[in-house]
């Protein structure tokens, strides 16, 4: 019986040729790492199932399913990089602390910056915009949901990094979490907490103290650090295919709010912070 480390690996005429991939065809890429993905899980939870059967020939074939998946998702790593670093938008990603490929080219192969002139419009193909708590099942769903798991494993990915000295999202992330962690010790989230449901007796003893348990804090905290992600992309985006400055975000052109995060690692888009900003260098992460 042939071994996982043998089975065939992504040549480098298949890589290269990843470089100018449609975005369906990356979109598929995506969807087949993760498929490789969930059932090497799979495989490596039912191998622990089984305990520690010496012998145990269904423990041995799943144990080879497992390491044949794993394979897979590393050479299906190779085309997904090769197509990311083909764009600017993508080098862009890429240069961010737990942002690899995967993600990258995720991000890339779903959204289409001709079709969305703000970045309100990649929220609300995410599902992160105020309307996603709006939409009842059964009916049209307003938002991607591959792009939605998308962006929480995006969350996640920069939650798990945001330690490292050099994680600039992951930086906006702690402050935004120490924010909603301050906001709801002085009960700011009291209504809200009327209105969660759940069955766990520990979550329903925080929300009759009028405070929103801790996951959810945490949940928050991921989604509005992946909707600064995609304001900037989106800034980045716009700028690397029209030549020009997108325009501002509502709260920042009209209702003039002061406070503005700048995008990082601008400097990659030469000329991006002066028109953007009005000054010639963003402030870099």
């Amino acid at each position: 019986m042939k071994r996982a480390p043998e089975m065939p690996r992504a040549s480098k005429e298949v890589i290269l040729a990843a470089a100018s991939l449609s975005n369906p065809a990356a979109r598929f890429l995506v969807s087949n790492y993760y498929a490789a993905q969930d059932a090497r899980k799979r495989n490596d939870m039912q191998v622990r199932h089984l305990g520690d059967c010496v012998g145990n020939e269904m423990a041995e074939h799943l144990a080879w399913q497992a390491e044949a998946n794993s394979v897979m998702e590393g050479q299906l790593q190779k085309p997904m990089l090769a197509y990311a670093e083909g764009s600017a938008a993508g080098r862009w990603l890429l240069s961010h602390i737990g942002i690899g490929a995967v993600l990258a080219a995720g991000l890339l192969a779903h959204l289409d910056v001709t079709k969305s002139d703000t970045a309100g419009g990649y929220w609300k193909f995410a599902g992160l915009d105020a309307g996603a708590s709006k939409w009842e099942k059964g009916g049209k769903r307003p938002w991607n949901a591959d792009l939605k798991q998308l962006c929480f494993h995006l969350g996640e990915c920069i939650k798990r990094t945001s330690n490292h000295p050099d994680s600039f999202y992951g930086a906006f992330y702690r402050e935004r979490k120490a924010l909603l962690v301050a906001r709801n010790d002085r009960g700011d989230f009291a209504e809200r907490a009327k209105t969660y449901e759940t069955k766990s007796a520990d979550v329903k003893a925080k929300l009759a103290e009028g405070k929103l348990p801790d996951g959810n804090l945490d949940r928050q905290a991921c989604n509005i650090t992946v909707k600064m992600l995609l304001s900037h992309l989106h800034a980045v985006m716009y700028w690397d295919h029209y030549g020009k400055a997108p325009p501002k975000p509502f709260a920042i052109a009209i209702l003039g709010h002061a406070h503005e995060v700048r995008v990082p690692h601008a400097d990659m888009f030469p000329g991006f912070a002066e028109a953007y900003y009005g000054t010639p260098q963003a402030i870099a992460a």
